[in-house]
């Protein structure tokens, strides 16, 4: 699909304020959150969405103080890609400012009620605009939802169920639940060994007592989730990194996905949902980073949950 790009001085933006709304991102971002509105909307002929979307820019900037619109991009019920805060200057939708640095912010025109079903047109529009966010951003793979990592309902349970599927374009084959080989392939596993992260060092971990990658390619659409549990008197103020990465069939070239942060004992959760390429392995390694720069973290255990189709 071509990307429809409507840039801010085609759809009338107001300049933002300065210094906060020309903040550059300082490091690439992890991937890309998708948002909703969260209110009643009402679809639109195509020549009023540019209307809509200075009334967003409206009420963040005049209702909310922000210095700008909120969203990276906003895409339209046709498929278009409204250009908001854009590649280069960073969002302010995702819930603090360590969230927006982490992920692009892409918002449909999709309402808690009212019109809250994306149109065909609006989900290939927002596929354009991951592609783009990851083209020419830059962003790493990971795709999720705004409710990722912050307490909302946001994008809606609709937009959120495409996410978890890997946001397919809807003219790709989609997996047929009344077909055998359609029915997505559980996976699982757990480790109960424990492990002696050393400060600051990365280390693969195996999610289950096999041990290996966790996942081979090619696969379709996946959604995996791995949950890290360390001795409960971890200090506070150590952080735990966590990062899906792929390499190539042999286990070299590892490639280089922006890490995951939490912070504080207990137990920590790393998503991943972008599909594994032929000729490629999925891995999983983390490390902790001790405030003191000196102390050995031990991890008590983790365990992997999740579900993969096939590659079509």
């Amino acid at each position: 699909m071509a990307l429809e790009l409507v840039s801010r001085a085609q759809w009338g933006a107001r300049p933002y304020r300065t210094p906060n709304g020309a903040t550059p991102y300082s490091r690439p971002r992890r991937g890309v959150k998708l948002h909703y509105l969260g209110t009643p909307y009402t679809d639109r002929t195509h020549d009023r969405c540019d209307d809509y979307v200075r009334q967003i820019q409206a009420q963040h900037m005049d209702g909310n103080g922000w210095s700008d619109i909120g969203y990276s991009f906003v895409v339209c019920t046709h498929g278009y890609v409204y250009e908001g805060r854009g590649l280069h200057r960073r969002n302010s939708a995702n819930g603090s400012t360590a969230l927006n640095e982490q992920d692009y912010a892409v918002c449909l025109l999709v309402g808690s009620s009212g019109f809250t079903q994306p149109t065909d047109d609006q989900l290939n529009g927002a596929r354009d605009a991951i592609d783009y966010c990851r083209t020419e951003g830059p962003a790493g793979h990971w795709l999720g939802g705004h409710r990722d990592g912050y307490a909302t309902t946001c994008p809606g349970d609709v937009v959120y169920a495409w996410v978890q599927k890997g946001a397919l374009r809807p003219t790709a084959s989609t997996p047929d639940p009344n077909e055998e080989d359609a029915v997505p392939s559980p996976i699982t596993g757990s480790n109960p060994n424990d492990v002696d992260l050393a400060p600051s060092d990365w280390q693969p971990l195996a999610l289950d007592q096999d041990g290996g990658a966790v996942l081979n390619g090619p696969t379709g659409p996946l959604s995996l989730t791995a949950h890290l549990y360390f001795d409960v008197a971890t200090p506070a103020d150590t952080k735990v990194q966590g990062v899906f990465y792929l390499t190539d069939a042999d286990g070299s070239s590892p490639s280089d996905y922006l890490v995951i942060d939490h912070r504080g004992g207990g137990g920590h959760q790393f998503i991943h949902n972008a599909p594994v390429p032929a000729g490629k392995q999925l891995w999983f390694r983390a490390r902790a980073v001790p405030a003191d720069g000196a102390r050995v973290t031990k991890l008590l255990h983790r365990d992997l949950k999740g579900h993969y189709w096939e590659a079509p």
